[in-house]
């Protein structure tokens, strides 16, 4: 009786003690961002919040890939990529600021056209980035020798909105 109320135990704690605190990983990312942006760490969990998809801030498994405050800020805009889940799929989020600690959602997208969603593969990270007022989303694939290679989807904006701009194949990293 009494390795069964062990075993037991042991299978309520495990998960406990292996468990991911959310909490204490997204005020983490909260200081980085604040430091390399110059934004408050507050603003910065704002904009993480308004780009969630997940309720529950606790059950938020995604994590701040890149907050770009320079590359669409002719148009004020502020690009924030996101990434979750087990093959790190990125979502892209764009926040025209209002004020110093004012912002609103003006765009996102998760997947490209085709519906494939921007994730990690085994050889390399999807990468989201802005230069020049145009968003570009890079996505590791692989040829059929193996060797690496990337699609990148632009994104550029249109006088109202964010839209699909077109796409390209490169080779290496």
């Amino acid at each position: 009786m009494r390795i069964l109320a062990i075993i037991a135990c042991t299978f309520f704690l495990v998960p406990c003690v292996f468990a991911q605190n959310w909490k204490q990983v997204h005020k983490k990312d909260d200081v980085k961002w604040a430091k390399a942006t110059g934004l408050d760490p507050i603003t910065v969990h704002r904009l993480w919040r308004a780009a969630s998809t997940v309720p529950d801030e606790k059950d938020d498994d995604s994590r701040i890939a890149n907050l770009d405050l320079e590359g669409l800020a002719e148009r004020h805009h502020v690009l924030l990529v996101t990434y979750a889940g087990e093959k790190n799929c990125l979502a892209i989020t764009v926040f025209r600021q209002l004020s110093e600690i004012k912002f609103d959602k003006v765009w996102s997208v998760d997947k490209a056209p085709d519906g494939t969603s921007f994730c990690d593969s085994a050889l390399d990270s999807a990468y989201a980035g802005a230069q020049d007022g145009v968003i570009n989303v890079r996505v590791p694939t692989s040829a059929a020798d193996g060797s690496l290679k990337h699609v990148i989807y632009a994104y550029d904006w249109n006088g109202i909105t964010y839209r699909f701009a077109g796409q390209k194949e490169v080779e290496g990293r």
